[in-house]
């Protein structure tokens, strides 16, 4: 088990970047950060207002009567707006695949109704990751192109008790490192650590150690890391009562690029095991990274 890091142990500034537009960011200093650190944080790119506001829009007009069961399977069922609890250990259909989380996911594809008002920065993010990964900026961005799609979307961890176990991407990073891409993962923070909620939030381990990074962040920040980084959320304000009717806690926004799998439970479930098969369970240290080249 890692050992929690203090702040004298490492330090936040290590992995904090700063850029006011995706054209004065460096990306190349971002990978050697991600490779270097496991992460890295990009400030300045997203209005921390903006993010508030839009953040305090969605808690408003939130519905938990929205909740619905999802088989992952029926992949086209995160193609529109849709929103599902997700509470338990089991990862998609590979049983040697465990991801134990409590956590909401709200769908909302940028081609789907702004229902969040989330389009713009869904944008953004997704052009981000595009440049992390070589691409053109505008590649996947608008609708499916080359078989891939953005499936953008937030994840709620509610207050008294939201988590997920330290882990690999593996189902996510399986779309791209088959394409030599390798794999990054760009992350959106709505909710402010130290507001939104006091205990918990966001780590990454590193050998020995456990880095809570998000301690230290904002609203408004990006984070992204690769496929080396084992990563995982601590309880939400575990010891506050569980109030599954409103929308608290922390709440992240995520672009990753997916597979169109036109809704094929078949070609889910071979694309589960491959993940497995050649990526692993997601519990231990990564192996080596695909080459990264722009998808066939």
């Amino acid at each position: 088990m890692p050992v929690e890091v203090q702040p004298a142990d490492v330090a936040f500034d290590a992995v904090l970047l700063h850029a006011d537009s995706l054209q004065s960011l460096s990306i190349d200093r971002v990978r050697q950060t991600i490779s270097a650190h496991g992460l890295a944080c990009i400030r300045g790119l997203f209005d921390p207002r903006e993010i508030r506001e839009v953040l305090a829009r969605i808690r408003a007009a939130f519905d938990p009567a929205d909740d619905r069961k999802h088989d992952p399977r029926d992949s086209d069922a995160v193609r529109r707006n849709f929103q599902k609890l997700q509470i338990g250990a089991n990862s998609g259909i590979d049983s040697r695949r465990t991801l134990g989380r409590f956590m909401r996911a709200l769908y909302n594809p940028i081609f789907a109704d702004d229902i969040h008002g989330m389009r713009a920065h869904f944008i953004t993010l997704a052009r981000f990751r595009n440049l992390l990964y070589g691409l053109p900026p505008e590649f996947a961005v608008h609708g499916t192109q080359d078989g891939y799609w953005s499936c953008t979307r937030l994840q709620q961890y509610p207050r008294g008790g939201g988590f997920m176990v330290p882990h690999r991407d593996v189902y996510a990073q399986i779309a791209t490192t088959e394409a030599g891409l390798g794999y990054y993962q760009p992350m959106l923070l709505l909710s402010q650590p130290g507001e939104d909620f006091i205990d918990g939030g966001a780590y990454v381990d590193r050998g020995d150690e456990r880095f809570h990074y998000e301690r230290y962040c904002r609203a408004g920040d990006l984070i992204a890391y690769d496929g080396h980084s084992v990563h995982g959320v601590a309880d939400i304000d575990p010891l506050q009562p569980l109030d599954l009717a409103t929308f608290s806690g922390r709440t992240v926004a995520l672009v990753s690029l997916f597979r169109h799998l036109d809704g094929n439970a078949d070609d889910y479930a071979r694309m589960s095991h491959r993940a497995v098969e050649g990526i692993g369970t997601g519990e231990g240290p990564a192996g080596a990274g695909a080459p990264r080249r722009s998808p066939a």
